[in-house]
């Protein structure tokens, strides 16, 4: 059962009729301090908690010390006026919802009914069983420290020529702040990673896969970046290391893109990656600062060994791949020829190539690419297999 309070001025009109259907039709109660909703959190039911605007203007730290007391606890905005500042500061403190009172009453109540709906979905989840088994997922990482050098392209196309092996697959959008993972696979996400953090990560029983979007493709889902770059701030690295256990129960590879710089995100993403491609092109800038990038991965130790993928390479770079191999000092993974026309085209479709043009020759080394992936996981898992058992 869902109950409902409220910190409301029951005295305005829209507030009167919407309490008396709640009453009506839900079990409502209202409230004048925090006390008594603390008297009612013993039992573990799932609470919608209505602030109104008028009477409690500090909402958002209201709102925090809610979802602090009990993850349960949802929290939904009410006021005649809100802004669009008010209601950036209800999503950063974790709202589900924003209810403007000059709407039509039975907009709002059609509001209500969708909010009780989605707990009730999150309900449905927390006990159903999984009706698979878990797998041991591992994490594939495109970086770089340079943008427009192809991530998002390179991990989308990745990601479906390994679907094509008959793999699971789950994109993640690590470009936090303008990531165009979901429009590269021409899919509007209703849920993202931060409605995930907000409203899922401290619950005991997750949900992640309630907040993917599917492609329409079955085998893969993408978590997309936020709708908006300030909420990418409440982001932090224990939400990325959560994520991935997660994450790694339910898909064969979990594939990440992220942003073009280093930060404590970036730097635990790939602590915990299996593989790490770290991309560049014939520019001189771009090959200058995966050099300095390559050298700080080095020092870090990391369990991956970062490899390294020229992407886009025409007859007329000022670098030649293997000037490129000199000045790195590694060696390179591969080499993908540029085909402006055939990006292009799939970036305003939102098909990726692979899909719609496998006979390409960038298409073909997308295909190598992710028989080479399957086979370093296969040797991995030998050898891991002879350490353990003295023989494969």
């Amino acid at each position: 059962m869902i109950k409902w309070y409220g910190f409301l001025n029951e005295n305005e009109e829209k507030i009167s009729e919407m309490i008396q259907w709640l009453s009506t039709h839900e079990n409502y109660k209202g409230l004048t301090t925090i006390d008594e909703l603390l008297n009612e959190l013993d039992a573990p039911e799932k609470r919608i908690i209505f602030i109104d605007k008028s009477i409690s203007p500090n909402f958002y730290s209201l709102t925090m010390q809610l979802k602090m007391l009990d993850p349960n606890n949802f929290v939904i905005l009410i006021g005649k006026d809100l802004k669009e500042a008010d209601i950036r500061l209800a999503m950063r403190a974790g709202m589900m919802d924003c209810i403007n009172l000059q709407d039509e009453i039975e907009l709002i109540k059609n509001g209500l009914l969708e909010s009780k709906r989605h707990i009730d979905f999150l309900k449905k989840q927390e006990t159903q069983a999984p009706s698979f088994a878990q797998k041991e997922g591992r994490v594939i990482t495109a970086t770089s420290t340079k943008g427009g050098v192809g991530k998002t392209t390179f991990a989308v196309n990745l990601a479906y020529s390994l679907q094509r092996k008959e793999q699971s697959i789950v994109l993640v959008d690590l470009h936090l702040q303008f990531g165009d993972v979901a429009m590269f696979c021409d899919v509007k996400p209703k849920k993202t990673i931060y409605e995930w953090v907000k409203e899922d990560f401290d619950r005991k029983n997750r949900n992640v896969q309630g907040y993917l979007t599917k492609t329409y493709l079955e085998n893969v889902s993408i978590l997309a970046a936020p709708l908006r770059p300030e909420f990418s701030e409440i982001i932090k690295p224990e939400h990325i290391r959560e994520l991935f256990f997660e994450l790694k129960k339910w898909y064969d590879v979990i594939i990440v893109d992220t942003h073009s710089h280093v930060d404590e995100l970036l730097l635990e993403t790939l602590e915990l990656s299996d593989e790490i491609y770290v991309l560049t092109n014939g520019n001189l800038p771009a090959v200058r600062n995966t050099k300095l990038f390559m050298d700080t991965l080095q020092s870090l130790q990391l369990k991956a060994m970062p490899q390294l993928v020229v992407n886009a390479v025409k007859k007329d770079d000022p670098l030649k791949v293997e000037n490129m191999k000199k000045i790195l000092g590694v060696n390179v993974l591969t080499v993908l020829p540029s085909e402006e026309k055939l990006v292009k085209k799939s970036v305003a479709t939102g098909i990726p190539f692979v899909a719609d043009s496998p006979k390409k020759g960038l298409s073909k080394r997308f295909t190598k690419l992710a028989d080479a992936c399957l086979e370093r996981h296969a040797s991995l898992i030998g050898e891991a297999l002879v350490g353990v058992g003295g023989r494969k």
